[in-house]
């Protein structure tokens, strides 16, 4: 049944699509070392070093026969990649890169390989590669087995799982290992059985004239029981396990495939990106000025490793069924993947295919199989979306949200409202409240959220305290916003009566009370709140009005005869700072009271349209966006803007770098910044609107056409941060959602120190951060009238460049830096 459902897959997936419509780009190839020596032989065990020794090297290490296993593979790969012309006749180290872990049996193999690929030709010298090597036990990357406490504390946790404990304290097991303990001289449990059947079938495959002379205890039947329990124990150890049998608790499979998997995958799928900003980007020069020379040469790169290594990229694949009928059902020596990056000749968009070649496979029909259409979420297709890689990819990166309210009522009362005041009775009644259709909108987005970072296992199905911070303004409707958010991301699907909530009559089913946490009054948080109460703000509006580009406007005749009419249409003054309030009052009363404004003897269509295209340049003023920035010789906007929005950006970059600076070294991080994982801002649209503004993306709200206009109801605006295992760098993405309608886009690419990447440095976000940073606390700053802010300046000035006499004084400047952790998603 498994070979006809192979084949059938594969015949439908190739008449879908045909390899012409791709352009190979770049292939990163993973092996499992060739035919070894038992590496733990049994105290009892009748062969010696010596006898290994006549075949290889000794115990543990590479065979001859191993040694032809690889150079065959070398043979195989030539064939497929240099004979095709993807790979240069002649070897270059530019090109083809070898890895290995620092065992002498896969440097051997990754020698082997080479000398397949590129043989010796009339007589020349061959120069073998240079390979890199990692520490054994620190290599994370091509070592599942690295060292990694917390890993070994998730496989003892594992112990006490009914379905490890059904295999290991079952009857025939415990008899088994009496047996073996008898046979082996030893105590054989269930940590070391597996060194029992690895030695007995590597002297049976090396030695099979005398293997049952010297082993009279063998027998075909009980080398099948030690290879069924055997699987069993390697698919525990792997972290297959089901999935919790309880609601609450930890899929501890799950943790320990993430911890097996995560660091290879990421490895991978970096370099995949690190080679297509290469092919995306190029200048006249021949390539982005982001993409390395190294890169840019590179087309090959071969990790040189284990069995547990390939079934780890097979297992966070969902192809770990696919050696079943192997031994032990971990991959066979000199079995190989390789990871094909391709970009589709129709649109460029890029496609990953994953190919196997085993040719001791009694199911593979061809010596390089297609396993593409076998992974779950690539729908049959012989190639799939490199999207599919990258979700694989996202459980194991870190990230912070940050959001717009909902839909809500006006923040006011006009003089001469159509709308009486009464019949604002949603969401608690009142002006400024998030309305039913307005926890909708957040409800959405809470599930739209669930499906990139819960879906994907990034973060728990449940709310765990330990992985969620939440932080709102001091305001009903964000508040109410992130209670919404937070329903739509844990959904009663995943919700746990009698853990999450009161399993009592009465309880709503399903609700979990996510803590929201603010900051102190709306008015006194400079971080989520960009209007909060700031007399250097108020300023520095003063000189940027003095601006030949604010004067213009506010002489202009649409904002002369707009001000004047709806001053007297609402009996108020109204000018460019409050001019807001009418078009927020009339665009919301559109809304829920259509009939209300539309009998009014004012109101047209031309009007709300003159009204918002008048509106819309004094958004852009009060956040600061003046051109030219330069007025009075103060940078006004750069100024403007680190009252809006330096300290939010600063509270983000702060925390980014701590995580990364865990994720890097655990020892320098403490247990709360480890564990955070989502650190989500329910705020306004002035508050994403500044972010966006430092950033330079302010266009992408509207586009340029409609330039100033602020992000809609429920916007959301994700920052990303992932740690790349290749160059053991931090980078950062951003995702923006323009409303619920709308999906999510990446727009890291439109930030202008981003090149074009869609993965960017995280240096780059320091720098915007450094640049906007309030040169004092805010609350400080926001007292310190322009012109007296830089401290360090009217120190030099007053106490040294004034000076006559030398001082003898020394002078000690310290610069502390407050980090803290998290990944941000605006919205």
């Amino acid at each position: 049944m498994f070979i006809a459902l192979l084949l059938s897959v594969r015949i439908i997936s190739i008449l879908s699509i045909t390899e012409e419509d791709f352009d190979l780009v770049f292939v990163q190839a993973l092996w499992r070392h060739g035919n070894r020596a038992a590496q733990y032989p049994y105290l009892n065990d009748k062969f010696a070093e010596n006898d290994w020794n006549s075949i290889g090297s000794g115990i543990g290490q590479l065979t001859y026969k191993g040694v032809r296993q690889h150079i065959d593979l070398g043979e195989s790969i030539r064939k497929r990649y240099i004979e095709s012309g993807f790979l240069p006749e002649i070897f270059d180290e530019e090109v083809v890169v070898f890895r290995s872990t620092n065992r002498n049996r896969t440097i051997l193999s990754a020698k082997a390989n080479f000398l397949g690929m590129y043989p010796k030709k009339n007589g020349e010298e061959i120069k073998l590669p240079i390979i890199v090597l990692e520490n054994y036990g620190n290599d994370c990357i091509n070592n599942v087995m690295c060292k990694c406490p917390r890993r070994d504390i998730l496989q003892n946790l594992a112990k006490d799982l009914d379905e490890y404990k059904e295999v290991v304290e079952d009857q025939s097991t415990i008899s088994l290992f009496s047996k073996l303990s008898k046979v082996a001289g030893e105590t054989i449990h269930a940590e070391n059985f597996w060194r029992l059947p690895d030695t007995l079938r590597c002297e049976k495959q090396n030695f099979p004239d005398s293997f049952e002379q010297r082993t009279p205890c063998y027998s075909e039947e009980l080398l099948e029981e030690m290879e069924a329990l055997n699987t069993k124990i390697n698919r525990f150890t792997s972290g297959l396990y089901a999935s919790p049998e309880k609601p609450n608790r930890l899929d501890i499979g799950k943790e320990i495939r993430k911890l097996r998997c995560g660091p290879l995958i990421s490895d991978i799928f970096g370099r995949m990106l690190q080679k297509l900003d290469c092919i995306y980007f190029q200048n006249r020069a021949g390539r982005s000025s982001g993409c390395s020379e190294k890169t840019w040469k590179m087309k090959y790169y071969a990790y040189s490793s284990h069995d547990m290594t390939l079934y780890s990229l097979l297992t966070a694949m969902g192809l770990e069924d696919l050696t079943s009928m192997e031994i032990g059902s971990w991959p066979s020596y000199a079995s190989s993947l390789f990871v094909e990056l391709f970009i589709r000749k129709q649109d460029k968009n890029p496609y990953f295919r994953i190919i196997y070649r085993n040719p001791s496979s009694s199911y593979a029909p061809t010596e390089f199989f297609n396993l593409t259409p076998l992974i779950p979420k690539c729908h049959e297709s012989s190639f799939c979306h490199l999207n599919i890689l990258e979700n694989v990819f996202k459980e194991f990166n870190i990230g912070m949200p940050i959001w717009r309210h909902g839909d809500r009522s006006p923040d006011g009362h006009l003089n001469n409202d159509p709308v009486d005041p009464m019949r604002w009775i949603k969401g608690g009644g009142g002006y400024g409240q998030l309305t039913p259709e307005g926890m909708e909108q957040q409800f959405i987005l809470g599930k739209k959220l669930r499906d990139l970072y819960i879906e994907t296992g990034f973060l728990h199905n449940f709310y765990d305290s330990q992985q969620i911070y939440i932080r709102s303004t001091d305001v009903n409707r964000t508040i109410n916003s992130a209670i919404s958010n937070m329903l739509g991301m844990f959904s009663s699907s995943s919700s746990r009566p009698g853990v999450d909530y009161p399993d009592i009559e009465g309880w709503p089913r399903g609700f979990m009370p996510v803590p929201i946490h603010s900051s102190g009054p709306a008015n006194q948080d400079c971080v989520a709140n960009a209007f909060c109460s700031c007399k250097r703000r108020n300023a520095l509006l003063e000189i940027a009005h003095e601006g030949e580009q604010f004067q213009n406007y506010i002489h202009s005749e649409p904002y002369i005869r707009i001000t004047s009419q709806v001053s007297e249409l609402f009996n108020n003054t109204f000018t460019w700072d409050n001019l807001w309030k009418v078009h927020d009052a009339v665009m919301i009363q559109l809304i829920h009271f259509p009939e209300a404004v539309h009998n009014q003897s004012w109101f047209s269509e031309n009007f709300f349209e003159e009204l918002e295209e008048l509106e819309r340049p004094s958004k852009a003023f009060v956040s600061g966006l003046y051109d030219p920035p330069i007025v009075k010789g103060i940078n006004v906007r750069r100024e403007i803007l680190k009252t809006r929005g330096g300290s939010l950006i600063n509270d983000i970059s702060g925390r980014m770098r701590t995580k990364s600076t865990c994720a890097r070294n655990s020892l320098k991080c403490d247990s709360y910044h480890e564990n955070l994982k989502y650190f989500a801002y329910s705020t306004h649209d002035h508050t994403v609107y500044a972010l966006l503004a430092i950033l330079g993306l302010e266009s992408i709200v509207d586009g340029p056409e409609k330039y100033g206009e602020w992000p809609d109801y429920a916007s959301d605006i994700l920052i990303e941060l992932f740690h790349n295992s290749t160059d053991r760098s931090p980078y950062f993405r951003i995702l923006y959602q323009k409303n619920i309608n709308h999906t999510f886009e990446v727009i890291t690419p439109q930030i202008k120190k981003c090149e074009h990447r869609q993965f960017c440095s995280l240096n780059v976000f320091e720098h915007y951060a450094k640049e906007f940073r309030p040169d004092r606390p805010i609350q400080e700053f926001c007292q310190t009238p322009p012109g007296e802010d830089n401290r360090i300046a009217t120190w030099i000035n007053n106490n040294l460049l004034r000076r006559t006499e030398p001082s003898s004084a020394s002078y000690n400047f310290e610069i502390n830096l407050i980090s803290l952790i998290l990944l941000l998603i605006i919205t």
